[in-house]
Order: structure tokens, then sequence, then C-alpha cells
């Protein structure tokens, strides 16, 4: 027997869960119930009253009434109408009275014209603004920062800020109340490197670019919410980002997402804490301004998770931290909410690389607490608990993580994947590519390839090397080749033969090697070792490789790496190019 609970619509017949709202089903058939203080991040309060609706029941002997349908749940059998003749005149009233105290609020105005509303018979308050008393900047507040705003006198008085002066002595500029305000009342302004609002200043965290460690990949361009950054043309043929320091509103996505560690943000706290090189039996938490915190051990505040790079969060496990937490207070209520979905995808990359790393699962955490003023202590308790003891025995070496960048990342990777105590493990998706046999005789060695294929998948969305990889499989099946798969330099000991992706990184003294290339009958140009960092006239030669080629390019799986990213979307590379490839086909296929 079904659980769902039936109802009707405006005529419509449809189900909803128990709990659901009459809003909420109404939105779900697609019935357009206007509303104005409603919002998925706080529990409905009904403040505007705009979402009224008419219900009743054939077991009401056939009385009606109205009701706010965002604070009223389905019943079995319960009849809604959303435009009836009470629930047009209710409406009505509400928005002349709307429009008498908000005259210039276009969010008032948008929704009186779609009720077919256009003006009000009250005359407009002498002192009018665009508050409607909604409550959605108190609560938001209350439950998802910091307790700053409260209401303030009563009746036609009653305002809304952090105490009469209106100066907000707990307020951290997060623009979380400016963000959901639905008519725009709450002013903020950022001028001179200051943020200001409530009648206090915050300094913006500007970005800027280093132009001696910019590639001009175009990132930081992709993910900005404000399309702030740019790439340009410079003399000589090669491209750099550049941010306007009078427009960057400081939220530092692009600094967490940029892969060269080309972006610096000044008056920002030190995302990696390089002067605390050795973090055993620690936990590190990364949090948005917004969420307060009892327990400080560990704390770094952030302007947003987005700010928060990979690299960072795999220099803190290799300094031997149980765990990293990103905490993210509220995507839904934040001006930087393509941050909110940048530190969710970081976060997992950087768990799958400390799994691949031998360092175990769920280092890595990204959360969103509960709503309450308890719920980011509840999510570091919560977290702290699920964790054990760092397998690490001693922290890296502090030269490994003075760089920034994706860079820091593979090096990191690499001294991980050597440590004598870990037990590296090769990703199911790449595994499954290859028929292994624990006790095969020959070995599969793809060296740092399992790290780029994780760190470049969100940066370049044609990277393909999972593809070739699939190719490398059916190569070995071809010629009825079984391995075992090497995450980590010391399990070639002992193996008959080692297969590699190529020679690179490979132990001193490995043994008999043979390449995929080599196995294939093939060979590719000069693959030379990839970094994320590159100088302008590198940039140049590749795009010149890219462009003249007039077959397919035929690349190693690094090469591929260099020619994916500089020919990536956003990148600007303009003009016919041959299509890079990585193949372990027979040679007859690669050149025709």
């Amino acid at each position: 027997m079904s659980d769902l609970i039936r109802l009707t619509i405006d005529g419509q017949p449809t189900e909803a869960a128990p709990g659901t709202t009459v809003l909420e089903a109404a939105r779900r058939l697609g019935v357009r119930v206007p509303t104005l203080c409603d919002h998925p991040s706080l529990e409905p309060s009904g403040a505007c009253r705009l979402c009224v609706v008419e219900i009743t029941h054939d077991d009401w002997g056939g009385w009606s009434g109205l009701v706010t349908s965002c604070l009223y749940p389905v019943e079995e059998g319960l009849q809604v109408s959303t435009t009836s003749t009470k629930v047009r005149e209710t409406r009505r009233g509400l928005l002349e009275l709307y429009l008498a105290r908000c005259p210039d609020a276009e969010a008032v105005r948008a929704v009186a014209r779609q009720e077919g509303v256009d003006d009000t018979p009250f005359p407009p308050r002498a002192d009018a603004d665009k508050c409607i008393q909604c409550g959605l900047c108190v609560r938001v507040c209350e439950d998802l920062s910091t307790r700053a705003l409260a209401p303030l006198g009563r009746g036609t008085d009653k305002t809304v800020g952090p105490r009469p002066d209106k100066t907000g002595e707990d307020c951290v500029g997060c623009l979380a109340c400016a963000e959901i305000c639905p008519t725009g009342e709450i002013e903020f302004t950022r001028a001179d490197g200051r943020l200001s609002i409530w009648g206090r200043d915050f300094p913006v965290a500007i970005c800027e670019v280093r132009e001696d460690a910019c590639r001009g990949c175009g990132v930081c361009e992709a993910v900005c919410p404000f399309d702030i950054p740019r790439v340009f043309a410079t003399r000589g043929g090669g491209f750099l980002a550049a941010i306007s320091g009078d427009s960057c509103t400081g939220c530092g996505i692009c600094a967490g997402a940029c892969p060269t560690g080309a972006i610096v943000q000044h008056h920002h706290p030190d995302t990696d804490l390089i002067g605390a090189p050795d973090l055993r039996g620690r936990t590190v938490t990364y949090a948005c301004a917004r969420s307060e915190l009892a327990d400080r051990d560990g704390l770094i505040p952030v302007t947003c998770v987005g700010r928060v790079g990979i690299d960072d969060v795999i220099s803190v496990l290799a300094r031997g931290a149980d765990g990293v937490q990103l905490m993210c207070r509220d995507r839904d209520t934040c001006p930087y909410a393509a941050g909110g979905h940048l530190g969710e995808r970081q976060a997992d990359t950087a768990n799958r690389l400390a799994e691949a790393a031998g360092l175990g699962a769920g280092r890595v955490r990204y959360v969103r607490p509960r709503p309450g003023a308890g719920g980011p202590d509840e999510a570091v308790a919560a977290f702290r608990a699920d964790l054990t003891p760092s397998p690490l025995d001693a922290p890296c070496p502090a030269k490994l993580t003075a760089e920034r960048g994706l860079d820091r990342a593979l090096a990191v990777a690499g001294w991980l994947a050597a440590r004598p105590g870990l037990a590296p493990r090769m990703p199911e998706e790449i595994a499954e590519l290859f028929d292994v046999d624990s006790q095969a005789d020959d070995v599969l060695w793809l060296g740092d390839l399992v790290v780029l294929d994780l760190l470049l998948a969100d940066l370049v969305a044609d990277w393909r090397l999972r593809d070739a990889l699939a190719e490398a499989g059916a190569l070995l099946r071809r010629l009825g080749l079984k391995v075992r798969l090497a995450a980590s330099p010391r399990e070639l000991a002992g193996a008959g033969r080692v297969i590699a992706a190529d020679r690179r990184g490979l132990p001193d003294d490995p043994g008999a090697v043979a390449t995929l290339d080599e196995l294939a009958g093939v060979a590719a140009d000069d693959d030379p070792p990839f970094r994320f960092r590159i100088t302008q006239d590198e940039r140049r030669a590749l795009v010149s490789r890219l462009k003249s080629s007039d077959a397919a390019l035929r690349a190693g799986p690094h090469l591929l790496a260099q020619l994916r990213m500089v020919a990536r979307e956003g990148a600007w590379v303009e003009g016919r190019y041959a299509e890079p490839v990585v193949s372990y086909g027979d040679a007859a296929e690669v050149t025709s």
C-alpha cells in the first residue's frame, strides 16, 4: 500500500509524501504560487502571506478556508484552489498594502504585476523603504551565520538591524542577509579594498595574478562566479590572466582552482598551515566565515571553501593530519555559491588522492552543517569521531610543500606513494581496465598517471587518458598478458617484467622493462615530464606543435596532458590543429 497522500490542486489530482506542504506539492505539479518570504535553506514562516490558498474537503460539509500554503501540510482528499475568488481578493489586498509600504521595491511590483495588481489605493509611506518585514535576513543570520541581526521596535515602526544604531558588532561580512533579501533593501558597498555593511568595514581579500607563474589556461575565468578574471594575449603570442582589483569581490575561488598557484589572495589566512610542519594527531577544518566554532583547534577561516586547493588539502594530510574538513555553511544563501560546488569537487578529488596514496578512505570531508549555532561544532566532533589516526610515521619534507599549485600535489602524492608504512591502492575505475592477476609475473606500472588522471579530470573536459588506458588493457589482452598492478614503486621488486607507461619514475634497477609503446610497436613524440607551471615560451611551443601537425598527433600521456591543457576551453587556442591522441593500437592504425 502506498504511503503517498492523494489530493487535488486546481482540479489536478496529485500525490505527495507525508509532511509535504501544499506549496511544495503545487510547485511539483507545476502550479505557480507567489511568495516573497520562501527560501529552501530556511524553515517556512508564512510571513508574507502571499502563498495563501483556499482548501476544502468532501468531509467538511461544504466549508472552506484560506491557509498559507507554505505552512499547511497535505492531507488525504484535500482539495486546493490557488486562484479562487477568495484567494485572488486576499492576494490583491496584501499586494496593495505592500505597494504602499514599499513603492520602490521592484520585486514587489513584479509579483503584483503577475497577479494583475498595478496600483494601490493606499497612500505610500512617507518614509518608505524596500523592507517587507519578511524576516529572511534575521532568520538566515540566526540559523546560518553569527546571529548579528534582530527585529527592532514593533508595529509600523518595526525595523531590522544589528542594533538600534545599525552597527554590526557580530557581523562577519558574509553578505548572506543581502543575498537572501527579496527586495534588495540591505545595501553594501565595495570600494578602495573595503567591504562596508551594517556600519562595519571589512578588508576585501583581493586576488592578484603572478604573471611569472600563470600559464593562461583560463581556469580562473571558468570558476569565477562574477566573470572578473580575464585571459588576454600578450605581445609575442603568449596568454596571461589578469584580475581587476577594483572589481574583485575577494571570494578567492580562482585562487583555490588555479592549477599553477599563480593567484595570490591578499589579507587571507594561510590555507596550508605552512608554519606547522608536523600535524600528526590533529584535524584541520577549513570553515566559511559564518561557521562559528567554539573548538578552534586546527580551524582555518576562509572566504569560501572554494578557496581551498587540492594541493592545500593533500599537503596537510602529508604532514600527518588525521583528516581535513571543508565546512560550507550554506550554498543557497551565499553570493559565492559556485565556490561551494567547487569545494565539494576539490574535497572529493583530494579524498580519492589520499585513498590512492594509502592514507585510507574518508580522510577528507566536505560538510554543510545543520542550521543553528551548534551545527558547526557538531560537524567537527562527528568528523573526528569517524577518523582513525593517520598511518604516516613522519611528516613530509618541508621543501615538498613550499610551492603552490597542483605541481605540489603531484610531488606530495609521489612522496606518499613511496612511504614504506603506507599501502597505496589503484583506483577501481583504473584497475577494471586491465586483466589483473595477483599471481602474475608481469607488473604494470602507470607511474604518476593515476594522480594526473584525478587532477586533470575536472580541468580538461576531453582529457581522455582513461580511453588510452582502456586501449592499453586491450593491447595486453591481445598479447595474452595478465598483470599485477603496482600502485607503489616498492611493488616492482621481484617482478618478472615491468610493463610501464613510460620509463619515468622507475626505481634505479627495476629489472626487465617494456613500455606500452614498445609492446604496441609505435613511437610517440617527445614526452617531457608534465608540469602544471610552464613558461610562456613553453606554452607557445606547445601551441605551435598542435597547429603544425597535419596528421593525428601521436603523443605520450604526459605530452597529451600538456596539449589538452593548452587547448582546453578558455585557453584561447584558435585555428585548426591536429587532434592529439595516445594510442596503443598497431602502428598502421595510428598513422592512418
